[in-house]
């Protein structure tokens, strides 16, 4: 408990009976018994001590007791209800106001009333102030406003009094409602649309007793339970207000609920329930106040004033007594009804919050406590140090709390991390949503200090950004590890390197420490401690053989390629087929690809390089579609170098005389290579043929120096090893099909060259001596049975004469005569094609001269009124141009304006 209120006497054993009271300002009127009106002037000597003095005393008030006084200071007004009426007065002198009296002549024999007073500030920024009143005659309500230019009461509803079912001994207004209190009920009459319905029993007590909270809500007593209700009735609390002894008065002064009991006062508080204070007094009945908070209590014969103390004292002492909620009440209370001190109140107000909070947190209610901190914006380094070991200790030592912290162990910190890990992840997502170009940060500490020490509070975003994601790290390592990961992998994590790698690698958390190497650009960390972990028996499965390495190497991307070539060594070393998906993995973007000669010049180095560079290079031109000269020559030159000592010894066991396999066609290795190299000599058209011929010898790589002899253009020597050192005719045939071409010099005579090899081989003899010794000649005849063949089937590709000339002397006219059949019918075909060409020239030529003497008929006048279409001028002597519309224009103009 602490003290709201400091009870003191200001008039003693009055002489006359008092009936009621009524204060403002510094004014305190009551009514007595025997119709006296006294006012007294009341004069703070601070606390609860004033001077009181009577101003004066008006004997004539009332010929009958005063039974109830309204003072309204915003109208300057006095309402007052004696001699069984409702009378107004002037509030200064308590003149009657006849006229405003006058206006209320349906309340003779009212026995209680009640007003509602709301002060409005219009858009010009003036106060206005509406007042209605409701007086109870016998079994009926009169509803009245009072009207400011005529200051007179005006009928609410005219003509609309309402019939009760009893004579009403309480009236209390909330809001557009009158809630009546009989001698049994509550009744709560609705004054738009007129409704009247029963709220409840009055109790055993059986006296009704109501009071405004807020203008918004009642106070309802029932014995000594109030009950809190809205305008239509429904209750507003889950419990009720429990006081010692049923009130005789009540009112509201908020955030306080004050009851006039038979021997005492009690302050108490509506949410939350809290006893504040218990006052003794001798006999009180009657309660009033004014705007001030100042409460005035009478008994029959005396007055005691309850002096408000100030809300910083009272804050102070609930701070004191840890009763922050009531404190945060208080002070929202103060804040809202003076607005004078509305920054003092927000600062007071923070600092109480924060407290609160800190309150909670001792008391295990970690959700509770960091909802608030959140609410605060209070430094989150603050939060986070209310957790040992969460917090460099450099950083913590420089925070200052209330008191000391409590312990946090077993299910109370996994509890108290929980909280934490969903107040992290808030201000996270809050902090990646502010401006970027902003890189201060707007926090509070949690608790203020003086000048002269040091309490650290985060200022950039950088530095909360750091301090937010590495305490999440720590959090998911005690209470969900499996969080680790995703943490480290998103794009726009923080955490402090340095710290997250003492607490990962403390955690035995190789693989998540791995990660936070690879997201924080040190590639090196990570690749040495993959390589160390890679052959260790207690390192985690995840970690152990090449993949993980080749993953993490394939991410990289060009920039890196030194750092790539030097920790894929020893992968190429443990595992070469894998090592090799360093280079060439589907998944690779091409940004991500390294520089091909960087690559070949590296695998070249290793065991069985040839092989590794074939196959890398195979992927980059196949998948790839690399198109780069030196890279196609560069594979052509590895597959040479893996077959040549394979031939060499494949052809050293050939018996003497006998011809070697085509290519592709050995077994093992050498079959399988062959057949890449011819394969892709056939189909790449990026390598350089004529630098490649020149390592290719002259014996052995037959096929391959052909289709090379063919790419450089020389195509009697290509011929003249299918036909005579492979003698493969269907080769020879595939080549000519390959190459023929009538518009093209040496190409045309392919056929020809073919030809010539079947029919007259001894005339290349010498030159084949030369070029490839005489084990390779010896077979060397004329092919009758071809040469009558590609006569036949390919007579529209040679030239007749060259053919006549290639003829020996002894070839048989009669195996000759398909070849010349075939070359009249495509001399007569030929003819025709030439003749029906001829004439559709001659159609288009007389369709062309048709059309020019219809244009040449064409006539046209140009007179002196002939006008430029471009220029608009006249077009005179001028040279001039007559376009297809039929307009005229001048031959620069016309220039000019294409």
């Amino acid at each position: 408990m602490h003290g709201a209120y400091e009870a003191g006497p200001i008039i003693e054993k009055l002489p006359y009976p008092i009936e009621s009271i009524s204060a403002y300002d510094d004014k305190l009127i009551v009514g007595t018994k025997n119709g006296f009106a006294l006012v007294y002037h009341i004069e703070s000597k601070g606390s609860s001590a004033c001077e009181v003095s009577l101003d004066h005393a008006y004997k004539t008030f009332s010929k009958k007791p005063v039974l109830q006084l309204e003072a309204i200071p915003e109208l300057d007004i006095l309402v007052s209800l004696s001699d069984n009426a409702v009378a107004i007065h002037e509030l200064g002198s308590l003149k009657l106001l006849t006229d405003a009296t006058q206006s209320l002549n349906q309340t003779r024999g009212a026995n209680v009333f009640a007003i509602h007073v709301q002060v409005l500030t219009n858009i010009h920024g003036d106060k206005q102030c509406t007042l209605k009143l409701c007086v109870a005659v016998r079994k009926r309500l009169y509803l009245y406003y009072w009207k400011n230019s005529t200051q007179i009461f005006h009928e609410l509803r005219p003509g609309a009094d309402i019939a009760l079912p009893d004579i009403p001994k309480v009236l209390c207004w909330c809001r557009n409602s009158i809630c009546v209190g009989f001698k049994r009920e509550y009744y709560m009459y609705e004054v738009d649309p007129p409704n009247i319905s029963e709220v409840f029993p009055t109790g055993r007590n059986q006296e009704p007793l109501m009071a405004s909270v807020g203008g918004d809500r009642l106070a309802l007593n029932k014995d000594n339970i109030s009950v809190l209700i809205d305008h239509k009735k429904q209750p507003t609390q889950k419990y009720g207000i429990n006081w010692s002894e049923a009130p005789v008065a009540m009112v509201y002064r908020a955030p306080y609920l004050i009851g006039v009991l038979p021997r005492y006062v009690e302050v108490r508080t509506i949410e939350p329930k809290h006893m504040i204070q218990t006052i003794a007094l001798d006999k009180p009945r009657i309660l009033t106040h004014t705007r001030d908070g100042s409460l005035y209590i009478a008994s029959v014969q005396g007055v005691w004033r309850l002096a408000y103390l100030p809300v910083s004292m009272q804050i102070d002492q609930l701070i004191s007594n840890k009763e922050f909620e009531l404190a945060l009440l208080l002070s929202d209370t103060d804040s809202m009804e003076n607005d004078d001190s509305r920054h003092e109140n927000s600062r007071r107000l923070h600092t109480i919050k924060n407290l609160h909070a800190f309150e909670l947190f001792s008391q295990k209610r970690y959700e509770d406590s960091i909802r608030i901190f959140s609410d605060l914006k209070t430094d989150p380094s603050h939060v986070i140090g209310l957790y040992p070991d969460l917090l460099p200790r450099d950083f913590r030592v420089n925070i200052k709390y209330p008191r000391h912290l409590p312990d946090l162990t077993g299910a109370d910190r996994e509890q108290a991390l929980a909280a934490l890990i969903d107040y992290l992840t808030l201000k996270r997502m809050e902090l990646l949503k502010q401006d970027k170009s902003v890189k201060t940060v707007d926090v509070t500490p949690l608790m203020t200090v003086s000048k002269d020490m040091s309490n650290s509070i985060v200022k950039t975003r950088k530095q909360l950004s750091q301090i937010i994601d590495t305490t999440l790290l720590k959090c998911y390592l005690e209470i969900n590890d499996a969080l680790v990961a995703p943490l480290l992998r998103l794009k726009d994590n923080n955490c402090h390197v340095e710290e997250s790698e003492k607490v990962l690698k403390k955690s035995d958390k190789l693989d998540e420490l791995i990660i936070l190497y690879e997201t924080r650009q040190q590639h090196t960390k990570a690749l040495k401690m993959l390589m160390e972990q890679s052959q260790k028996k207690q390192a985690p499965d995840v970690l152990k053989g090449v993949e993980r390495t080749i993953g993490y190497l394939q991410r990289l991307g060009k920039e890196h390629v030194d750092t790539i070539l030097e920790y894929a060594d020893w992968v190429i070393k443990a595992d070469p087929r894998m090592g090799l998906c360093i280079f060439t993995d589907e998944l690779l973007e091409k940004k991500q690809r390294l520089p091909v000669g960087k690559v070949v010049a590296f695998l070249g180095k290793q065991v069985d390089g040839t092989k590794l560079v074939i196959s890398y290079l195979e992927h980059v031109i196949s998948v790839w579609g690399e198109t780069n000269s030196d890279h196609h020559d560069k594979l052509v030159m590895c597959y040479k170098d893996v077959i040549t000592p394979l031939l060499k010894e494949y052809i050293t066991s050939l018996p003497e005389g006998q011809i070697p396999a085509s290519a592709g066609t050995e077994d093992g290795d050498l079959g399988y290579y062959r057949a890449e190299l011819v394969k892709f000599l056939s189909s790449s058209t990026h390598y350089r043929p004529e630098r490649l011929i020149k390592i290719f010898p002259y014996d052995y790589y037959y096929e391959e120096r052909a289709i090379l002899l063919g790419r450089c253009g020389h195509h009697r020597q290509a011929l003249f090893i299918y036909v005579h050192l492979l003698q493969r005719v269907d080769l020879a045939e595939d080549y000519c099909r390959q190459y023929y071409d009538k518009n093209v010099a040496g190409r045309c005579d392919v056929y020809i060259h073919l030809l010539g090899y079947y029919l007259r081989p001894a005339e290349s003899l010498i030159d084949a001596k030369e070029l490839y010794g005489t084990r390779t000649i010896q077979n060397m005849t004329a092919n009758t049975e071809s040469a009558i063949k590609l006569l036949k089937l390919h007579s529209n590709k040679l030239d007749s004469r060259k053919v006549l000339e290639l003829l020996p002397a002894d070839f048989s006219l009669y195996e000759m005569l398909p070849y010349l059949e075939k070359i009249i019918e495509n001399g007569e075909s030929q003819k025709r094609e030439n003749m029906v060409l001829r004439n559709l020239l001659s159609s288009e030529k007389l369709v062309v001269e048709r059309a020019r003497i219809l244009q040449e008929r064409t006539k046209f006048t140009v007179t002196e009124r002939s006008l430029c279409s471009v220029c608009q001028n006249k077009i005179s002597t001028s040279s001039f141009v007559r376009q297809p519309s039929g307009d005229l224009a001048h031959i620069g103009c016309l220039k000019e304006s294409t």
